[in-house]
């Protein structure tokens, strides 16, 4: 759900966005304060600044955006560009036209924030519903009234009156959007009218489904065109103009009204104070029942992931029946009026006016007096207790003579719970379990300091019950499979182990190797550290022995000595018989291991200023900041299943409030299963140092703050139907008296986790002094509007509340401020017409009421000005109110029903002695530093145990002459395999392979020569052919130089210098051709241009290949392979393209062409200025699919020789 945050957003997607938010502003606000002792100016963000105190709101009447919806709008541009001179101009103009897409027949996802009385729900008949939406600016997207200003027009306005102008400001806007609420059976559509053949939707499209059937809302869904296509006793406001056109294939919600409810609801008030119908539907009254509202998001659940939070209210006119002694449904719609006041009024041929339901929802009516929100508030503060089984299951256990029973009952007075639960040998039996909420404090358990591997060691055995406790089994198996579900954090914690691992033995292997000789091994740091003295020893070579820089010492005679290639860059080496075991599993590696697994993880956990990384600043690893983000969430219990948490339902019961106290023994042994992956070196030492990270981090105290970082040690869950009416139910959490509010956050995870349920963490013992008292309040947006204090049948009891245009300082002053102005009973005949208790057609039926806004906006702004009074200001008397006109967010303040708030004193509460077990013994309020506590190594029994290496020295001196030299035989010759593996990457060598490799197909076949071959001799022996092969595919094939307009042909520059050639293979094929492509070849001969020019017809087209290779130009999904065949005497340079396919074949008919390049290529210069050479090619086929790539399967389709032109520039005339 989206939530308008009215300027710069300061939403978090995390969890954990309370103590985020303020750790980082926290932070911003040290790093001002930084700035500023250190001279340089700090720009403060106005932005970022709450203007609204927690608690607080702002209203407006409306927010009308500048642009109005449907409508097509022009933008112009105008550009002029001078030149640098000064002297010619240019001017560009651009114009281009656009509209504004808006809701219209349906809201998008997530518009609507909440509504009261919400579904399903009850309040009683004085009540009117509304909806919070969260755009502050829907409801004035578009016209609700054609007699007021389009919103261009009121921009307009607005900006003159900004430059002076006298025209005073527009106060009030008619939204398009209102509230209607009917009973079921005013909307309800009799069979006749839904009936398929004879009803009003006969004439509908197949989109409206027959017979038709109405929601529960008593709406019919439909598109646009067949809302037109309804008979004609139903109209509706919807026009038939260019938008609608446009969107005559969305489909909405439309409800039908009868004619005479229709035209009450869009009366004139007349000069005699009568209600009549008016030349057409008068929209105005609506302008008062519509206002924005910015409140303070801090303490709410769903609001509060922002600072501030805009929302846009739609209040509704009408109350429920008056004289029902049992609960009635109503049906609460979000109409759209847009067009109303264009429309003619229903007339005698109308039965009904179909308006469009952008949103609905049913509530019950109850009669008067039957719900009470203040009793709803008390009666939730009487059930605070803690978290564990229903008193009435304790009690007769705990007082049982019975000793397993009395047993039994203590298990549950710490919240337990029995559970099925299998053995590893699958014998059903039962277990304990309590999850991470206890009813009492649980201190760090001593025995269960070391990781698991399995969590089977994490079970406790009941020696007096017999029974095995699972709960901390149960938590680390959660974190492990948590863990497994999440991709990102598996692989993000998985290089992290590599890197750890890889750093830690590395430097334990150096550090192993340094402390028997120091010199054996140098870092690259101590290299650049040395570097001065090499130097100096390089220039003193030419010495003989003699330093120039410190005459008379000799330098180090061996490191120069003559000595062959070993003395050159000789250094001392450990003797083989003190080379010390360096394998993981050693002794010396596994003493320094986990300290430098630790020094690894803490170097990943810095910031990149060198710091721990907090959130607050940025991370030097991306993938610590992925896993450290992750088991934080794991630690504020986020994503933890319900039933794991709360291990049975009956220990939250409804309307009640249960306090409980988090297992830090359960979390750690969560966060232990979720870094128990990835484990592949038996004794787990990397687990231990990220918990050592991550202990760090707990510990630290971040810039700008006083404590160490906020984490989770108790919390509430409120389970009631106050949730559900009020869902950003404001909570606080308050100090004692006389008691400075501690600088952390108060609450660090606020959530409602499902309908009617709240869930809170914080830090700080309830009941202490940093938590004395809990303070529940109705939110600003979430506040029920009510017709007056009272409303039956014949008269409306209303109270006229005080309200101020002064600071809240100034309002203090006044000593009345809690009370009402002034008490006015408006009878059903009097005079003053503020409630419509009837229609026209229907006297004193009570059908109608609704209230009348403007008369009711009028008379309070009236009494507000006659008698609010005013206050000493320097000897001035000044009005503690001062407005000219009734405004819609004015009004709102008049239908707005008490706000009530629920305080609970955790100090004098019946149920504190309870409260207080859940904290530490001796009641301190500091909050508890809660780092792990299962940090001791897992270790894993290995079946045989490492033998340990004898280092010990033999005595002998070890045989250190590595530079020995030796002779290659005379005729070593170096394999191809060598030669292709073993050579410098710079350097190119072909494979070579004899032509008896070559697997030779069963049949080979000549392809038919067209007209453009100049021959077809084959240059590969081949059977007699039994057939002619019919619309084989036939390749086109052209060699020349990568140069623009010699694509066929070979240019060879003066030096003839290796180039580039470029071979284009065309396809040409049938469209139906089934054959199967398995490769296709070319063969070059090799030798040089002597036996070139001897050959009929020439062939060798180069001596020899040893340029970097081929690669495909355009067709990727083929491979060119070079390699150089041997037949005899004879050489040739074989190039094969290749699928990429897993099957080794494609078919042919998905092959157009086949181009790839030669790079660096010598060709053989002919002896004249144009030259012709000859290359081979064949292509092989599957002949069966299903035969596989077998000899006697491959199918060989020679190809006529491609001519290949050489121009030779020498011998040019």
């Amino acid at each position: 759900m989206g939530i308008f945050p009215g300027g710069k957003s300061t939403r978090i997607n995390s969890p954990r966005h309370l103590t985020l938010r303020h750790s980082r502003r926290a932070a911003a606000v040290y790093q001002r304060q930084t700035q500023q002792l250190a001279g340089i100016a700090a720009v403060e963000d106005d932005e970022e600044l709450d203007p609204l105190a927690p608690g607080e709101q702002k209203l407006n009447s409306y927010w009308a955006p500048g642009l109005e919806a449907g409508v097509e709008h022009n933008i112009t541009v105008t550009q002029n560009i001078t030149a640098p001179n000064g002297g010619q101009q240019l001017r560009l103009d651009a114009e281009k036209s656009f509209s504004v897409d808006a809701p219209k027949f349906s809201l998008p996802s997530g518009s609507v924030h909440s509504t009261y009385p919400p579904a399903g729900y009850a309040d009683t008949n004085r009540i009117l519903p509304h909806v919070v939406l969260t755009d502050p600016h829907l409801p004035w997207e578009r016209l609700g009234s054609t007699s007021q200003e389009t919103n261009k027009e009121l921009q307009m306005k607005m900006k003159a009156l900004a430059e002076g102008a006298e025209d005073g400001p527009v106060r009030n806007r008619v939204p398009w959007l209102v509230i209607f609420s009917f009973s079921q059976d005013e909307l309800r559509l009799p069979p006749q009218d839904l009936d398929p053949s004879t009803g009003i939707f006969r004439n509908t499209s197949t989109g409206v489904i027959k017979p038709v059937v109405q929601s529960g809302a008593m709406t019919v869904n439909m598109s646009i065109a067949d809302l037109w296509n309804l008979t004609p006793d139903v109209t509706t406001p919807v026009e038939n103009n260019e938008e609608a056109q446009r969107l005559k294939d969305s489909r909405g919600d439309f409800i039908f009204v009868k004619p005479d409810l229709f035209t009450n609801m869009f009366l004139v008030e007349d000069s005699n104070g009568n209600f009549a119908k008016g030349p057409a539907p008068d929209t105005l009254q609506y302008q008062y029942l519509a206002h924005v509202r910015k409140i303070n998001g801090q303490g709410m659940a769903l609001a509060g992931v922002e600072d501030t939070a805009v929302f846009s209210i739609v209040v509704g006119n009408r109350c429920g029946s008056l004289d029902d002694e049992k609960p009635t449904t109503m049906c609460a719609h979000l109409v759209s009026i847009e067009g109303v006041d264009s429309m003619s009024w229903p007339d005698s041929s109308h039965r009904y006016v179909a308006l469009c339901s952008l949103y609905s929802w049913n509530y019950t009516v109850l009669p008067s007096n039957t719900l009470n929100v203040p009793d709803a508030f008390e009666n939730l503060g009487q059930t605070l207790d803690v978290l564990r089984a229903p008193e009435k299951v304790i009690a007769p256990l705990r007082t049982s003579e019975d000793q397993i029973q009395q047993l039994v009952g203590k298990r549950l007075d710490d919240g337990y719970t029995l559970v099925r639960y299998c053995t590893q040998m699958g014998k059903p039996t039962v277990a304990l379990y309590r999850g991470p909420f206890t009813p009492s404090y649980v201190p760090p358990l001593e025995n269960l300091t070391t990781s698991s591997n399995s969590g089977v060691d994490l079970q406790i055995l009941d020696k007096q019950l017999g029974i095995m406790d699972i709960t901390y089994s149960v938590a680390w198996q959660v974190g492990r499979t948590m863990a497994l579900g999440d991709e990102a954090y598996t692989a993000a914690l998985n290089r992290l182990r590599t890197y750890v691992h890889n750093k830690a033995i590395a430097d334990s292997k150096e550090h192993t190797v340094k402390d028997v000789n120091d010199a054996a091994f140098r870092t690259r740091n101590e290299v650049l550290a040395g570097m001065n003295s090499t130097v100096r020893s390089l220039a003193s070579i030419h010495l003989g022995g003699n330093d120039d820089m410190k005459p008379g010492e000799p330098i180090r005679q061996p490191r120069f000595s003559p000595g062959g290639a070993k003395r050159r860059w000789k250094r001392p080496l450990i003797p083989r018989s003190q080379l010390p075991d360096l394998s993981l599993s050693s002794p010396l590696i596994q003493k320094r291991y986990p300290d430098h697994a630790v020094m690894a993880v803490r170097q990943l956990a810095q910031s990149t200023t060198g710091d721990i990384y907090d959130e607050t600043n940025n991370p030097s690893s991306t993938d610590w900041m992925i896993v450290l983000s992750w088991l934080l969430d794991r630690i504020f219990l986020v994503g933890v299943p319900a039933h794991c948490l709360i291990p049975d339902p009956t220990y939250l019961e409804p309307e009640s409030l249960r306090f409980f106290h988090i297992d830090n023994n359960w979390v750690d042994a969560l966060v232990d299963g979720a870094l128990s992956l990835g484990n592949h070196y038996g004794d787990d030492e990397e687990r231990r140092a990220i918990k050592q990270g991550l202990n760090d981090y707990i510990q630290h105290v971040p810039e700008g703050q006083d404590q160490p970082m906020q984490l989770p040690a108790y919390g509430f869950y409120l389970r009631s139907d106050l949730v559900t009416m009020f869902p950003d139910l404001r909570v606080e959490v308050l100090p004692a008296d006389g008691v400075a509010a501690p600088s952390g956050a108060p609450l660090l995870r606020h959530e409602i986790v499902t309908d009617g349920v709240m869930m809170a963490f914080m830090d700080r013992m309830p009941g202490s002094d940093q938590f004395a008292s809990l303070v529940f309040t109705q939110p600003g947006h979430q506040q029920r509007f009510a017709v007056a204090r009272g409303v039956d049948t014949n008269q409306v009891k209303v109270d006229i509340r005080r309200q101020y245009t002064v600071e809240q300082s100034i309002r203090e002053q006044d000593s009345q401020r809690k009370v009402a102005l002034e008490e006015i009973i408006y009878e059903r005949d009097g005079a003053d017409k503020i409630f419509l208790w009837d229609s026209e057609s229907a006297p004193k039926s009570n059908d109608l009421r609704i209230i009348w806004p403007p008369a009711f906006a009028a008379k309070q702004l009236s009494v507000l000005q006659n008698k609010m009074g005013t206050y000493d200001d320097g000897g001035t008397q000044k009005p503690y109110f001062h407005d000219t006109a009734p405004t819609s967010a004015l009004f709102a303040m008049q239908l707005n029903d008490p706000i009530y708030n629920l305080i609970i004193d955790l100090n004098s509460h019946p149920k504190t002695e309870s409260i207080a077990k859940i904290g530490p013994p001796g009641g301190s309020s500091s909050p508890e530093i809660r780092t792990l506590k299962l940090v001791d190594t897992a270790r894993v029994n290995k079946l045989a145990s490492a033998k340990t290496p004898d280092n010990t020295p033999s005595g002998q001196q070890d045989d250190d002459d590595y530079g020995a030299t030796f002779t290659r035989h005379g005729n070593y010759t170096a394999t191809p395999t060598a030669l292709s593996n073993s050579l410098a990457p710079h350097v190119r060598a072909l494979p070579v392979v004899p032509m008896a490799s070559n697997p030779e197909p069963a049949t080979t076949l000549p392809q038919q020569a067209t007209s453009s071959d100049t021959t077809s001799t084959s240059a590969v022996s081949s059977p007699a052919a039994v057939r002619d092969l019919a619309g084989t595919p036939k390749f086109q094939i052209r060699i020349g130089s990568n140069i623009q307009n010699s694509w066929d042909v070979i240019r060879l520059d003066e030096h003839n210098l290796a180039q580039d050639l470029v071979f284009s293979i065309i396809l040409q094929q049938s469209e139906v051709s089934q054959y199967q492509l398995i490769e296709v070849d070319l063969q070059i001969d090799l030798s040089d241009a002597s036996a070139s020019a001897s050959a009929d017809p020439p062939r060798f087209l180069m001596s020899d290949y040893a340029g970097p290779g081929a690669h495909m130009l355009t067709n990727l999904r083929f491979n060119v392979l070079l390699a150089v065949v041997e037949d005899g005497d004879r050489k040739l340079l074989r190039l094969r393209l290749l699928p990429r396919s897993s099957k080794g074949w494609i078919y042919a008919t998905k092959v157009t062409e086949l181009s790839f390049l030669l790079g660096l290529a010598n060709v053989n210069a002919p002896a004249k200025n144009v030259d012709q050479f000859y290359v081979q090619s064949w292509a092989e086929y599957m002949r069966s699919p299903d035969g596989g790539l077998v000899e006697e399967n491959i199918l060989r389709v020679t190809n006529p020789d491609t001519v290949v032109t050489v121009v030779n520039p020498q011998y040019a005339s």
